[in-house]
């Protein structure tokens, strides 16, 4: 069995001109620790990520993007909510994932409505500030 994270996108990115691979386009402060994890084999195995860019949806890792400037609002939300949720219903039907981690802040939640006939747990990486949530999803992706 696996786990889902479903990272938020970041206002930071590296200007490509080309298409890259979204895990590489976005550069925020939780890429960095995401990254680092990997960079170092220290990330584990057994979890998946999924990426919920404010433009495209939901995203693999590896899909390709260029650089963009969009914000999650509410309005975007309601927007994607629809999209989203299948994807995610979808995915977890295919993978059977027991668990689902969610690193995103409200404006993002709200895109992803119920996954229906799911019978894993689903959580957020929570905290009174992105050094505490940070250290949170550090701790998580490593097995600590």
């Amino acid at each position: 069995m696996t786990t889902l994270l479903v990272q938020s996108c970041s206002d930071t990115k590296n200007s490509v001109s080309t298409p890259t691979p979204a895990l590489d386009v976005y550069d925020g402060y939780f890429y960095k620790i995401i990254k680092k994890a990997i960079r170092e084999g220290e990330f584990r195995s057994d979890i998946d990520i999924r990426i919920l860019s404010a433009k495209h949806g939901l995203l693999k890792p590896d899909e390709k993007i260029r650089s963009y400037d969009r914000q999650m609002t509410q309005s975007r939300a309601a927007d994607l909510r629809e999209s989203v949720t299948m994807n995610l219903q979808e995915l977890v039907q295919q993978e059977e994932y027991n668990r689902i981690v969610l690193n995103m802040a409200r404006e993002y939640r709200s895109s992803i409505g119920e996954i229906h006939d799911y019978r894993g747990q689903v959580s957020e990486i929570s905290g009174s500030g992105i050094g505490e949530k940070g250290e949170k999803l550090k701790r998580f992706i490593r097995g600590d």
